[in-house]
């Protein structure tokens, strides 16, 4: 009859179409196409009634019809008519419904197999399924999976023949479960079961999970108080994974836990709350994977001597964070293990037995001991030799005074970054043996290790090095430091290497190759020992940054920077780069070196100057210095009006090479009140005189020198009849023939 009337009324739109009139309606009735619409919702098996909000299913209800409401804001309600039978799969069909109620009580579901998903993200805070026929259904995995309701009645659930029930409450809101009715005889998954769940306590007492394979991650996050599981019959399951990580429960009874075939107790444990654990009958002889096992657990001990390891390979963060005071681990077999990163991390013992340590087949030793609370170490039974990563191994061991490393191999690891990094009461650590030919990283190495008197680094080959940055950052108590034979070829930073480095006097950095280095922020900050500095060999065309490189080292009163290209730098800002360097008094400046601007920092005082024109200040009247510099130049800053050491040697020595007569040509800038200059060529371990009657500021050599030899040569000035040869010598260079 409805049809009819449809076929109809169309009939009569179409007739008045075709003769040019109009269909209108009263004012408050239904038009003619409002009643098209509902007579075509009438043939849907669910149908919305726009008044109320109501969505009423009926019929063989038609999966598609229900989630074709998914997401719709004016559902309000959903109801079942009597004799409403619900499909086969019922996966997700109310999933995401923003309805508040939902009622299907008068739902026929016992011709369901698949329930899978069908409540996931559903915001009704009420859902009625006390007529809900479960006893076909298989698959529950992610049933109420974010449901949104406050509680739920499943006692008259029939799920004895349900399969998988992972996720099934996965982040549900509803503040209590009764599961006593649960028949999980055949269930095989459980993972994630309880993920974030709400509920405050569970009764799982009457679960049988004789053929639960998989247990991951079945609690993780719960919001229990209680939980009895001491009926659990794990004999079959192999994943435990995270089973109780992040757990509330103050305690957990786990002694009929039977674990022989698990093989992932990764992150079993992990910030769980619970202070004390039984595990001495645990079974992890199948084990392989503990990362993160015990990470941040707060039990007060742990008793780990019946844990056989021999097969686990990944002990990652396993003990990291742990609040434990004591654990037993002398027994451990960690012949297997290659991952021991953060294993001990955080970790609150005090003590640790490593005796029993087999790490041959170690490779990633990275924040082993990191910010751990133990006083000592002895690792000097451990195997290293296949190890590549042991950045952060004992950073932050603010405790241990001394550690032994003299049977370390190294030789394979390739990153050294922040590895003792905040060890501040390390007093000694030898370090000679290292093999670092392909370590990359050693950034912040030794950064903080406040009380090293001494370190050795003579040996370290850093010729694959990219990354020095802060590697001695605050080695305060270091008085002497020779990197001298650091190859810096491939290293691109350097920012921070020698802060606070302030007992330092000297540091001899002439052989350093700076040419692919782009930061040097912070490079020598608060080194308030030094009082020169030569990096005229460095090479700055590629650095970017260098604010702050100077600063605050206070007895610095030389510095040589002629080298020096900052083309590449931006000076803005607050860049500070010399200062607190007030006893500075001689300062050279290469070509490349453009200009000083008042956010350097540079102190002005009574002004710099020029030693080619001494009498003319060129740094402007402010507090800090401005120089616009042309050439290579030397400045020196006036005290009390005058220049005070000015030079007494020469500088911006120049060479010539001749390839035809096989000969070089020097030149050099005047040194004031000099009347003599003179050439002396090391040759057999000593220094020998050439000439000392020059007048003029340049000097060739004999022809056809020797192609290929290389000399040392050094130039000196006799100022008031005084030759300064330590000077000349200090600044000499060498020269190949070509």
């Amino acid at each position: 009859m409805k049809k009819q009337l449809l076929r109809r009324a169309l009939t009569a739109v179409v007739a008045f179409a075709l003769i040019g009139g109009t269909v209108t309606a009263p004012v408050g009735d239904k038009t003619i196409f409002s009643s098209m619409i509902n007579a075509e919702a009438e043939t849907l098996t669910a149908s919305f009634d726009e008044d109320t909000g109501t969505l009423t299913l009926r019929g063989n209800v038609v999966k598609e019809d229900v989630q074709a409401w998914s997401r719709n804001k004016r559902v309000k309600t959903v109801v079942c008519e009597e004799g409403t039978v619900f499909p086969a799969d019922c996966s997700r069909m109310f999933d995401f419904f923003k309805s508040s109620s939902i009622d299907l009580r008068n739902a026929d579901t016992s011709h369901v197999t698949n329930m899978k998903y069908m409540f996931i993200n559903c915001r009704a805070t009420t859902i009625n399924l006390s007529g809900f026929d479960t006893s076909n259904v298989t698959d529950m995995y992610g049933m109420f999976y974010e449901c949104n309701t406050g509680s739920l009645d499943l006692s008259s659930f029939d799920t004895s023949k349900v399969i998988d029930m992972g996720s099934m409450f996965d982040e549900c809101y509803a503040a209590s479960i009764d599961l006593n009715s649960f028949d999980t005889s055949n269930v095989t998954n459980m993972f994630g079961m309880f993920y974030k769940c709400k509920s405050e306590w569970l009764d799982l007492s009457s679960f049988k999970t004789s053929n639960v394979s998989e247990m991951g991650y079945m609690f993780y996050m719960c919001n229990l108080e209680k939980l009895n599981i001491s009926s659990f019959d794990t004999s079959k399951v192999t994943n435990m994974n995270g089973m109780f990580y992040e757990c509330k429960i103050n305690s957990l009874d786990l002694h009929n836990f039977d674990t022989s075939k698990v093989s992932d107790m990764s992150s079993m444990f992990r910030k769980c709350t619970a202070k004390s654990i039984d595990l001495s009958s645990f079974d992890t002889s199948n084990v392989t994977n503990m990362n993160c096992m015990f990470y941040e657990c707060e039990v007060s001990s742990l008793d780990l001597r019946n844990f056989d390891t021999s097969n686990v390979t990944d002990m990652n963060s396993m003990f990291a964070g742990c609040f434990a005071k004591t654990f037993d681990i002398s027994s451990f077999n960690t012949s297997n293990v290659t991952n021991m990163s953060g294993m001990f991390g955080d970790c609150r013992a005090t003590t640790i037995d490593l005796s029993g340590f087999n790490t041959s087949k170690v490779t990633d030793m990275s924040i082993l001991f990191g910010n751990s609370k133990f006083e000592s170490l002895d690792v000097s039974n451990f195997d290293t030799s296949n190890v590549t990563n042991m950045n952060g191994m004992f950073c932050g061991c603010k405790n241990v005074t001394e550690l032994d490393l003299s049977n370390f191999d190294t030789s394979k690891v390739t990153d050294m970054a922040i590895m003792f990094d905040d060890c501040i009461n390390l007093q000694s650590i030898n370090v000679t043996s290292f093999d670092t030919s392909n370590v990359t990283r050693m950034n912040a190495m030794f950064t903080r290790c406040y009380n090293l008197s001494s370190l050795d680094v003579t040996g370290f080959d850093t010729s694959n090095v990219s990354s020095m940055s802060g590697v001695f950052y605050d080695c305060n108590s270091l008085t002497t430091l020779d990197v001298s034979n650091f190859d810096t070829s491939k290293v691109t930073y350097m920012g921070g290497m020698f802060y606070g480095c302030n007992n330092l006097t000297t540091l001899d950095l002439s052989n350093f190759d700076t040419s692919k280095v782009d930061e040097m922020s912070h490079m020598f900050k608060n080194c308030t020992g030094l009082t020169s500095l030569d990096l005229s060999s460095f090479d700055t065309s590629k650095v970017t940054d260098m604010h702050n490189m100077f600063s605050g080292c206070t007895e610095l009163t030389s510095l040589d920077l002629s080298s020096f290209d900052t083309s590449k730098i931006n000076f803005t800002g607050n860049y500070e780069m010399f200062s607190g360097c007030n006893k500075l008094k001689t300062l050279k400046m290469g070509e490349n070196f453009k200009n000083i601007t008042e956010i350097a920092d540079l102190i002005n005082g009574d002004g710099w100057v020029n030693v080619n024109a001494p009498s003319t200040v060129v740094s402007g009247n402010g507090e800090y210095a401005v120089i616009s510099n042309y050439g290579n130049n030397t400045y020196k800053r006036l005290i009390s009006g005058k220049v005070e050491d000015p030079l007494t040697y020469p500088t911006n020595i120049k060479v010539e090479y001749s390839k035809e007569y096989h000969q070089v040509r020097f030149t050099w800038d005047k040194v004031e009140g000099a009347d003599r200059y003179g050439i002396a060529v090391y040759l057999a371990g000593k220094w020998r005189v050439q000439t000392q009657t020059l007048t003029d500021t340049t000097y060739t050599s004999p022809k056809n020198l020797t192609p290929g030899k290389t000399y040392r040569v050094a130039i000196a000035a006799r100022v008031n009849g005084n030759w300064d040869t330590v000077n000349a010598i200090k600044h000499s260079g060498t020269v190949t023939i070509r």
